[in-house]
């Protein structure tokens, strides 16, 4: 973006204009490094999480052997941890294995049958021998086979939820191969068929609860260590971080990062409170957008509808629903739904049976 900015600079301006600017930033007095402070970047370690960690480790080492392991399904609240561990386990085991190979799914992207096996044959097979277009499912098949003719794989699902067609499953339960699903809820599977529920077997199903206040803020102090030059925040700041992100990782280093991009645009020595307030409704911010980014179209629905009318009883909701969509789900799934929706937040609900009613969260 600087070298655009300054394509029309004749070459003496365009070099003191840019070692000005390289002085301006080795000069701030707050961020030092931004990285740490990004959704992208990787810990060495993985705080807090030390049990979940061996805990799927020990249900993975079947896969080491060469035999086909228990299928795990690690739910639980947005930002606490399921994926990075999910895909840092996944590359330690690479190492550890010539002959396994690792890939990883986000089935909100891949959301289909040919989708989903597209990704994964990209990752472990030759990605010059498939094209995209004209490729039949058929053949994505038979180059998985062939990979597991002479290979371990371990497939890690995030958002395995929104897979439309759950028999992809079954195609993927079978010898040599390890599945890591990773979902919102214990419940993702549930409209899966028996067919399907019943080649993956029992899962072990491990739950990441949300962090505590003091857990956040030994993250984000470490972020800041990182991140940030010494003493540009104090560890009161950081708490009231922590305390604000309701168990968010993510949206706790959010949080972290607007404050101190704040501080540093005003030039000052360290971030300050009106920063701090400042930044958490902005992380709020982006945290729902990015969940509501995650809804399918039939979330999407059934979210605006509450958004219109405020509180309304099941059946109403469900009448509008039917309403509205020409190829609505069943009543199972819009159930499960309207609980993926309270379970991120986006609504309430309380009541139970004939009697429940829905409300926008406030």
């Amino acid at each position: 973006m600087v070298l655009l900015a300054y394509r029309h600079c004749p070459p003496a301006m365009l070099i003191y204009e840019l070692s000005h600017i390289t002085y301006v930033m080795h000069q701030s007095r707050i961020i030092h490094d931004l990285s740490p402070l990004t959704e992208e970047f990787v810990p060495e370690e993985l705080p807090h999480r030390e049990k979940h960690r061996v805990e799927i480790e020990q249900t993975l080492e079947p896969l080491l052997r060469g035999y086909r392991p228990q299928p795990l399904l690690l739910h639980g609240p947005s930002g606490t941890g399921k994926t990075s561990l999910a895909t840092d386990i996944a590359e330690d085991l690479a190492g550890e294995s010539t002959n396994l190979k690792t890939c990883y799914v986000n089935c909100w992207i891949d959301y289909s049958r040919f989708r989903a096996l597209y990704s994964i044959v990209q990752q472990i097979a030759s990605p010059l021998l498939i094209h995209r277009k004209g490729t039949p499912t058929d053949e994505l098949v038979e180059r998985f086979e062939r990979v597991l003719s002479n290979s371990r794989c371990l497939v890690v699902l995030d958002e395995v939820d929104q897979l439309r067609d759950k028999d992809t499953l079954y195609m993927l339960a079978r010898p040599g191969v390890g599945l890591i699903f990773i979902a919102d809820t214990e419940d993702a599977l549930l409209d899966a068929n028996m067919r399907t529920r019943s080649r993956l077997g029992a899962m072990n199903l491990i739950s990441f609860e949300a962090y505590t206040t003091d857990e956040l803020v030994t993250i984000l102090r470490e972020r800041a260590r990182l991140a940030l030059h010494p003493k540009a925040i104090s560890d009161e700041q950081l708490h009231a971080i922590a305390s604000s992100a309701r168990g968010d990782a993510r949206r706790a280093i959010e949080t972290l990062r607007f404050a101190a991009a704040k501080a540093q645009r005003e030039d000052q020595e360290t971030v300050l409170e009106s920063d701090i307030e400042k930044a958490v409704p902005e992380a709020r911010r982006l945290s729902n957008q990015r969940g509501i980014s995650k809804l399918n179209a039939h979330q999407r629905v059934l979210y605006s509808i509450v958004q219109e009318f405020k509180e309304l009883s099941s059946a109403e909701l469900y009448r509008h629903y039917y309403d509205q969509v020409d190829d609505p789900v069943q009543i199972r799934t819009l159930r499960n739904y309207l609980q993926k929706l309270a379970f991120a937040g986006f609504i309430r609900a309380r009541g139970t049976g004939r009697w429940r009613a829905y409300s926008l969260a406030e």
